[in-house]
């Protein structure tokens, strides 16, 4: 099983529909979220822990994980905290930008102790991002972490790096580096990589990341990705489709990867295909479904 931890978000999206125009769309969103929903539509078996708030959208966001099916799911409410929401523009090349109402938002604020008692089952911890904005965010990661080494679980991270978030992109990097560090399969945007390594192309900064027996997937949009793992580093191009929606291809991306490696973890040229393939089809989808 693969637990998933992190951002349980509600996209506000505003979508263009024929002959009604302009519609405003909610959905339950957030990375560590979409990929538990991914890896259950491959087949694969996913947890989710997170932390939403005791108000409207955290009610939406409860009903929407249930009707997930994904099990174990733990979802806790906290009455001090707004839950967070993100507001998706999709433009004409399917591409996104996203601005955000996250100030002291209850993303943050899961509980290392409630965690606990999901991993005895989970064979790889993914965390999301998103939460290291906040102090207390970052030490649930750290204890996340350490929960996971304590029993022999991988523990996987998507950089996912949101830079509006922090009060510069000085302090984004500085919050995720202990993370990218820590963690043993990670996922980085093209940009993410050079900007964490300063290497002058994407497979060179997934090597340069994939020290200490790291897995290292670099995505690269149309072109496709790569992955690494210790000086091997292997790339795929991306089938060529029509772009109708980028929002999530990232998300099912990791999740097929993740899920190929955890039924065979040595083979990463299996777990970049199954990548790749995910991505380019979540592409294609308006509703960023695979």
């Amino acid at each position: 099983m693969i637990l998933c931890t992190g951002e349980l978000i509600a996209d506000i999206s505003v979508e263009t529909l024929p002959d009604i125009g302009e519609v405003m769309r909610r959905r339950a969103g957030g990375a560590p979220f979409n990929v538990a929903c991914d890896i259950k539509a491959l087949g694969g078996e996913a947890g989710f822990y997170g932390c939403i708030g005791s108000d409207m959208m955290g009610d939406m966001l409860a009903a929407e994980a249930e009707k997930t099916g994904i099990a174990p799911l733990l979802l806790r409410r906290d009455a001090r905290r707004h839950t967070a929401i993100a507001f998706v523009e999709i433009g004409p090349d399917g591409d996104r930008s996203f601005e955000f109402r996250a100030s002291r938002a209850a993303d943050c604020a899961p509980d290392a102790a409630e965690l606990e008692t999901l991993l005895p089952t989970a064979k790889i911890l993914h965390l999301g991002s998103l939460m290291l904005r906040e102090k207390c965010g970052r030490q649930y990661a750290a204890a996340a972490v350490g929960l996971a080494r304590d029993r022999g679980i991988k523990v996987s991270f998507d950089v996912n790096l949101r830079a509006g978030l922090y009060p510069s992109l000085a302090a984004a990097v500085r919050a995720t580096r202990p993370v990218i560090a820590a963690a043993d399969i990670l996922k980085l945007s093209e940009d993410e990589a050079m900007l964490f390594t300063s290497a002058p192309d994407a497979q060179s900064a997934a090597v340069s990341l994939a020290c200490g027996g790291k897995t290292v997937f670099v995505t690269m949009g149309a072109r496709g990705a790569c992955c690494a793992r210790g000086d091997e580093c292997i790339s795929l191009p991306s089938p060529t489709v029509r772009v109708v929606n980028a929002t999530g291809c990232g998300d099912a991306f990791f999740a097929a990867a993740l899920l190929s490696l955890e039924r065979d973890p040595e083979d990463i040229s299996a777990a970049l295909a199954e990548g790749v393939r995910a991505g380019a089809a979540c592409a294609q989808s308006p509703a960023s479904h695979l």
